[in-house]
């Protein structure tokens, strides 16, 4: 590429920029290198586009379609291409013809489900639209930290957590042992291991944290012993409560400061100081209103919307055999 300009001085001239960019014929050069995150948050920016300029079933489809497409891609990922057009070639030997999915794209299905089912693709009649233009905005400027929690959100077991969870580390950042998703913050708090997004990673005795990076939800099994109910919330029971009017205490006992820290640890974003911090809602099982919102997180089980009724497996199925 080139710029023709005139400088300060007046002088006209031209600068040249020139970049080297590999290429291959390959594709399993290519989709070992791929980043899944960095996919999906350009994904969703098409998906945007595409439900504005059309309806949000088109963009739900569209993302479907991607993601059968590059996995078909990337199961036959050592096909050489000419002119765009694919080689024919038969199996090596003692190959199969069910190929494996690259690594790369393991979780790729996963996300595309749970970008088909956001609140800013999601169908049906219960999402305002002031709710989705607001999900819209949000896509168009998320980073790439932010929109990896609020395409595929966290959820956390807080009521029974390891010795360490809760608590500053030492331990120096590395990517390659995942230190991205054990660790949050600048003070880098350890995090619980995070649960499968499906109602059957729910106990009633326990408390689970789910955050998307923009809110924060608290859902509080009706068994939750007493102690911990006092910890968290000041109350020995949640009977006769109304959870709107409750709050998470985020220091006291161990209990509550370990929860407090990993909270704050969530909300702290160092590339987007003006953030707006996560609000915390409390959801009791057992309330139908707040549940509903809640379970909406739940990726991996059906929804009750047209074209969101995959469950993860559903989903993995269909993909593999479109």
């Amino acid at each position: 590429a080139a710029l023709l300009y005139t400088s300060s001085e007046g002088q006209r001239r031209i600068r040249v920029m020139t970049q080297a960019i590999p290429v291959t014929n390959i594709g399993s050069d290519l989709f070992k290198d791929l980043d899944v995150n960095t996919t999906c948050n350009l994904l969703c920016k098409q998906g945007v586009d595409v439900s504005v300029k059309t309806t949000i079933d088109n963009a739900r489809i569209r993302l479907q379609q991607i993601c059968v497409d590059l996995v078909k891609a990337g199961k036959g990922g050592d096909r050489r291409t000419v002119s765009g057009y694919t080689v024919p070639q038969g199996p090596a030997p003692g190959e199969t013809e069910d190929k494996q999915l690259p690594e790369s794209l393991n979780l790729f299905p996963l996300y595309t489900l749970a970008m088909m089912k956001n609140v800013a693709f999601r169908g049906g009649t219960d999402v305002h639209p002031d709710e989705r233009i607001q999900a819209h905005h949000q896509i168009t400027q998320m980073w790439l930290d932010t929109s990896k929690s609020f395409i595929y959100p966290r959820l956390f077991a807080i009521h029974d957590m390891d010795p360490d969870v809760g608590y500053a580390s030492e331990d120096q950042a590395n990517s390659d042992d995942g230190f991205e998703e054990k660790f949050a913050g600048r003070n880098r708090i350890r995090l619980p291991q995070a649960q499968a997004l499906t109602i059957d990673s729910l106990s009633s005795d326990g408390v689970f944290l789910l955050d998307n990076g923009v809110d924060m939800y608290v859902w509080v099994g009706r068994s939750t012993h007493p102690q911990t109910l006092n910890s968290l919330f000041g109350v020995s029971s949640l009977e006769n409560v109304d959870p709107s009017q409750l709050m998470l205490q985020l220091n006291g006992d161990e209990l509550a400061n370990r929860v407090g820290a990993i909270v704050q640890a969530l909300r702290e974003f160092p590339g987007d100081q003006y953030l707006v911090s996560s609000k915390v809602q409390i959801v009791r099982e057992g309330d139908a209103h707040m549940e509903a919102r809640f379970f909406w997180f739940l990726i991996e089980d059906r929804a009750s919307f047209q074209g969101g009724t995959f469950s993860y497996e559903d989903f993995m199925s269909f993909v593999n055999n479109p």
